[in-house]
């Protein structure tokens, strides 16, 4: 039996981070070619309203990115406050031939 007693927060967040700004980059591609599809609209002012969509669809992988990182972080620092005292997670490993 061994057990995971500390879980490095930046390499860990890092690594998270990383994976849902990909994913979320690739789930915005066909958001945004199925946002061409759509007729152009207007607001109440008769402003343009396609912009802040596009600019909303190439910004949020970098909310996720930052947003994950962040909550990564802060739940790396809260397993290794509680892993000192259960003894965090165990499991069994065995070589594969």
């Amino acid at each position: 039996m061994k057990s995971i007693t500390y879980i490095a927060p930046h390499k860990t967040a890092l690594t998270v981070a990383t994976v849902v700004a990909l994913v979320s980059l690739v789930t915005m591609v066909p958001f945004m070619l199925m946002f061409t599809l759509v007729p152009v609209g207007m607001d109440g002012q008769g402003a343009n309203m396609a912009l802040p969509t596009t600019i909303m669809m190439l910004v949020m992988p970098l909310m996720y990115f930052v947003m994950s990182y962040i909550m990564t972080v802060v739940g790396a620092w809260l397993y290794n406050i509680i892993a000192k005292r259960t003894g965090g997670i165990t499991y069994d490993s065995s070589e594969r031939p």
